[in-house]
């Protein structure tokens, strides 16, 4: 006995070792994980912009003593910091290279949580995607300080940079923890069914107003290509040409929103010249071949073409946003309608910004945000209410009324008789329990024992599913003067009730 309790004490001690390796491993797997969170990302994002700048500052002839500087401003221009070159700002950077990060480091963070994580690992994970970003900014602003003092460029303000650098990561990071976490987020706070579809439906709208502006873009360069290959030659030389091609690849982005923000209405400033869906008006602009883009002179027929499928879009919006009740079909266009002028608000904002002495780059925000919203609520709204009003969606609404009726009915009334088979009307008769049946049965005669008299006598009647040898009224027991009593089993039976409980006594 005494070996088993050892060998069962040892058996318990392997199996806490083992656990307790275990927990460190997984602890030590976490801890690493979140290491390359952090810096994974940054340290190739790093790397790739050294070998750029590496090849750009070699190609133009220059030495590698401004490598640090051109890496740092990169870095710092990929999250959008403006930068200021002598007395020249640049504010307006390129959308694709912050694009491509937010998609990096939500895949990223995708990878590393799950929905059966606790929550203080996903905060963790999130901290770890955004921490290692603003350790990288710290060490670009100290590079670009640190040269400003002999070289043109300039320290730019450190607390934007930081905020840039943090939006930026924890779009990313949020974003990769919500596309793991959105139906369980959905559930938990018990958002409504319409303002889900809502949710869904504006950012159909914004991909549908981003695909138009993007066509509307490549229409144009089609068109224009002769202007800009002309831009293109003015880079001197094959370094220069290349130098200009990937520069109007990077803002690529910036021109399709833009022609989103023109499409719904609002004025594009590029530099000197206005831009808008009916025209343009002359002004100088930077010598990128990707402004080739820009319409000269009036719109015309193919103003009203956009306008068109700037409808279209917000048709197709309102017919995914059509329900039976016309409340919840306005609620889910409203919410859709929001969604899209909140998008292409910071979509515009954060794709524009100054531009040295030709002026500002952007569309005018607050134009953007009512027009956008207009369009999708309005349409949304006419198509809702026709939608209500046709024959075929009262019809619609009439039978799902009937059958939530009907189910409300048989759960309140199972079991009851709510019609009258003689009645001939078409009103229902109220619903009435039906009374129980009471079977009556005639009494039989039983012997019962008279102590005093010795003999028996045929007295008493039976009552339902009991023995006749079991039974004896309670009046007899109870009255005083009465000689029959009954004795089973060594016991004196009282009475029974209508459920068969006997007292005895």
């Amino acid at each position: 006995m005494v070996s088993s309790t050892a060998e069962n004490l040892a058996a318990r001690l392997r199996e806490i070792r083992r656990s307790r390796r275990a927990d460190e491993v997984g602890a030590a797997d976490s801890t690493r994980a979140l290491v390359r969170l952090a810096f994974g990302t940054t340290a190739a994002t790093l790397a790739l912009l050294t070998v750029v700048a590496t090849v750009t500052l070699l190609s133009v002839g220059d030495g590698l003593g401004s490598l640090a500087v051109a890496v740092a401003s990169m870095w710092l221009g990929i999250h959008q910091v403006p930068m200021t070159v002598g007395d020249v700002t640049v504010g307006v950077m390129p959308m694709a290279p912050t694009l491509l990060m937010i998609f990096v480091v939500g895949r990223s963070t995708a990878r590393a949580t799950d929905v059966d994580r606790p929550h203080s690992e996903v905060a963790a994970v999130v901290l770890a995607a955004v921490g290692g970003p603003l350790l990288a900014t710290v060490l670009s602003l100290a590079v670009v300080m640190d040269a400003s003092t002999v070289m043109t460029v300039q320290s730019p303000n450190a607390l934007l940079a930081f905020v840039c650098t943090f939006a930026v990561q924890a779009v990313g990071a949020v974003g990769g923890v919500a596309y793991k976490w959105w139906p369980t987020v959905v559930v938990r706070t018990g958002l409504a069914d319409w303002v889900i579809k809502g949710l869904r439906c504006g950012l159909i709208a914004v991909v549908g107003m981003l695909t138009l502006g993007a066509l509307a873009v490549a229409f144009r360069l089609i068109i224009n290509w002769s202007v800009a290959g002309e831009l293109m030659s003015a880079g001197n030389g094959l370094v220069g040409v290349l130098g200009l091609f990937l520069l109007s690849v990077l803002y690529l982005p910036n021109m399709v929103i833009g022609a989103a923000a023109a499409l719904v209405g609002a004025q594009v400033q590029v530099g000197g010249a206005t831009v808008d869906v009916f025209g343009s008006s002359g002004g100088r602009v930077p010598p990128l071949p990707i402004l080739a883009v820009l319409p000269d002179g009036g719109g015309g027929r193919w103003g009203l073409i956009l306008l068109i499928g700037t409808l279209i879009v917000a048709l197709f919006v309102a017919r995914l946003c059509v329900d039976l009740s016309l409340l919840r079909n306005i609620r889910t266009v409203v919410v859709a309608a929001g969604l899209t002028s909140v998008l292409l608000v910071v979509a515009s904002a954060v794709s524009g910004g100054e531009l040295g002495v030709l002026g500002d780059v952007g569309a005018n925000l607050p134009v953007v945000g009512v027009f956008a919203f207009g369009w999708i609520a309005v349409v949304g709204s006419v198509v809702a209410v026709i939608h209500s009003a046709l024959p075929s969606t009262r019809r619609a609404r009439a039978q799902a009324t009937n059958l939530i009726y009907d189910d409300y009915a048989d759960e309140e009334f199972d079991g009851f008789d709510d019609t009258d088979p003689d009645d001939d009307t078409d009103d229902p008769a109220p619903a009435v329990p039906a009374e129980p049946e009471i079977e009556y049965r005639e009494p039989a005669e039983i012997p019962i024992l008279d102590r005093d008299a010795g003999i028996e006598t045929e007295i008493a009647p039976a009552i339902d599913g009991w023995d006749v040898d079991d039974w004896v009224t309670e009046t007899d027991w109870d009255d005083p003067d009465s000689d029959i009593i009954e004795a089973v089993g060594g016991e004196e039976l009282v009475s029974t009730d209508e459920f068969g409980t006997r007292r005895r006594r």
